[in-house]
C-alpha cells in the first residue's frame, strides 16, 4: 500500500467508507508521523486544531475503523496506553522502539527464527517481538 494521505483515502473510499475532513486529518497525522507511535490524545490535539469541536470518540471511530481496514496498527506501551502507528509492512516484520519520542525502526529479522525449534509442547499461533529502549536523538546524557 502506498503511504500518503491520497493513496490512503482512496483506498478506503474503494472499500465503502465515506470522506470526511476529520479523517483526512488523522490520516495526515499518521502519514507525517510514518515512523512513530502516536497515543489518541495526540491526534486528537492535531484533529482539533483545524475542526475545534471534534470529540474524543469521533477520534477512537476514526481509529477503530483505520485498524479494522488494516491503515495502522496499535501497540500496548508500559503505560498501559494504547498508541497507534501507520501500517509499514504487509510482511512479517518487528521493531526497536523509543520510550521517549515512540518513534520505530524496523527489525529485519524475527526472533523467533532462532528459538521456533527449542519450543516443545506448545504450538506458536502468534508473536509480537518489540524492543524498547531511547533512539539516538532521545538517549538521556
Amino acid at each position: 500500500m502506498e503511504l500518503t494521505t491520497d493513496a490512503i483515502l482512496r483506498k478506503l473510499k474503494d472499500e465503502g467508507l465515506k470522506f470526511t475532513g476529520k479523517r483526512q486529518e488523522t490520516v495526515d497525522f499518521f502519514v507525517r508521523n510514518k515512523d512513530r507511535y502516536l497515543s489518541a490524545k495526540a491526534v486528537h490535539e492535531y484533529v482539533k486544531e483545524k475542526f475545534p469541536s471534534v470529540s474524543f470518540d469521533t477520534i477512537y471511530r476514526t481509529l477503530t475503523t483505520l485498524l479494522e481496514h488494516g491503515i495502522i496498527e496499535h501497540m500496548e506501551f508500559s503505560d498501559d496506553a494504547a498508541k497507534y502507528r501507520l501500517k509499514c509492512h504487509e510482511e512479517h516484520h518487528h521493531h526497536l522502539v523509543c520510550l521517549q519520542c515512540g518513534a520505530t525502526i524496523p527489525l529485519n529479522e524475527c526472533p523467533m527464527d532462532g528459538i521456533g525449534d527449542k519450543i516443545q509442547n506448545f504450538k506458536v499461533m502468534n508473536h509480537r517481538f518489540e524492543v524498547y529502549g531511547y533512539c539516538e536523538h532521545c538517549l538521556p546524557a
